[in-house]
């Protein structure tokens, strides 16, 4: 995904408290009451199914029952108030600090739908500190669709703070402007300072917990070491990962497996124990979130005395009985080629 360039974003800031560089939209002492917003013109319908909005966020102070919005999308030109008091849609994500919050302040997935408001359960986020959120829609999921805010506290997007869905209300949604930053413009004059950056659009989504099984290695007669990677953590913590096995295909936690705990993105490996020698197994790498359990694909080998072990590796072709033998890269599973003559 490419990166906005905010300059080229359309400013109202009558007061000028939005401060707009090449990638970072910073507001200092912005009031809940002022009418002031960046915006672009992405074209009519430009989102019109999934998309994914990713943007960094730190906030370095506010003042009680201040109020504004982070990132929107919308049809019309207008604040916060004005989209809700004249019956339009938004989709965003939206900034509050109540009385109740003490030092902290609340993130909050929002919808209004001709000019109603809903929103998600807040998550309740820190002063001082950094924050990389991805807001995606998924039109897959619910009559609707569903928007979804997750919240990281790495730029990579890796560790997951907290993360909240929100089903869409009455119909499908298409927008044309996205707002990197969009005033209350009602109530008080209490303000916020601070930044967002980065902003970067997608029309695709891959939100779901995956995984893959990698080659084993150090294959001895009654151990071997698994390995995999958990390639995308999906929208909440991984809960549980490692590796199943069986001397049958497709095997499953509930067969035998390693359980490392909470994972992360990147590789990992697993201690296999209580093998047989000269047996065939089958292994594929899992992981579990709020999602479920998926799996990688399958990873066949036979344990050996002293590291004799052999083993079958997606995409690998040999021979045997005077037949091609191949390792499907999907599944892990062994198929031999029937030959065709060739004219």
């Amino acid at each position: 995904m490419a990166t906005e360039v905010l300059t080229t974003y359309t400013e109202t800031d009558p007061n000028s408290k939005i401060a707009v560089t090449t990638s970072r939209a910073t507001w200092t002492s912005l009031a809940r009451n002022e009418d002031a917003y960046v915006y672009f013109d992405k074209g009519v319908a430009f989102f019109d199914g999934d998309f994914v909005i990713e943007f960094d966020l730190h906030t370095i102070l506010s003042e009680t029952d201040a109020q504004f919005v982070w990132c929107a999308l919308a049809n019309v030109v207008d604040d916060f108030r004005g989209i809700e008091i004249n019956s339009e849609d938004m989709q965003g994500v939206r900034f509050s600090r109540p009385a109740a919050a003490g030092a902290s302040f609340r993130a909050i997935l929002t919808e209004i739908d001709g000019g109603t408001r809903r929103e998600a359960t807040v998550i309740t986020l820190t002063h001082l500190t950094n924050y990389y959120l991805k807001f995606y829609r998924d039109e897959s999921v619910g009559t609707f669709g569903t928007i979804y805010l997750v919240v990281y506290s790495d730029a990579a997007r890796t560790v997951i703070v907290s993360s909240v869905a929100l089903g869409l209300a009455t119909s499908k949604k298409d927008f044309r402007y996205i707002y990197a930053i969009m005033s209350a413009n009602q109530g008080t004059t209490k303000a916020t300072s601070g930044w967002t950056q980065n902003f970067e659009i997608s029309t695709t989504i891959a939100t779901a917990l995956q995984v893959s099984t990698q080659a084993m290695t150090v294959i001895t007669a009654t151990t071997a070491t698994g390995n995999g990677a958990i390639d995308d953590t999906g929208i909440s913590s991984v809960t549980a990962h490692g590796h199943a096995w069986n001397t049958s295909v497709d095997p499953v936690t509930g067969d035998n497996n390693v359980d490392n705990g909470a994972g992360s993105l990147g590789v990992f490996t697993s201690s296999i124990t209580g093998l047989l020698d000269g047996q065939k197994y089958y292994v594929r790498a899992y992981a579990t979130n709020t999602e479920g359990t998926v799996y990688g694909a399958n990873v066949v080998f036979t344990s050996g005395v002293g590291g004799g072990g052999t083993q079958l590796i997606p995409g690998n072709l040999s021979v045997v009985q005077n037949r091609l033998h191949w390792v499907g890269h999907d599944d892990g599973r062994e198929r031999f080629i029937e030959g065709t003559l060739v004219p």
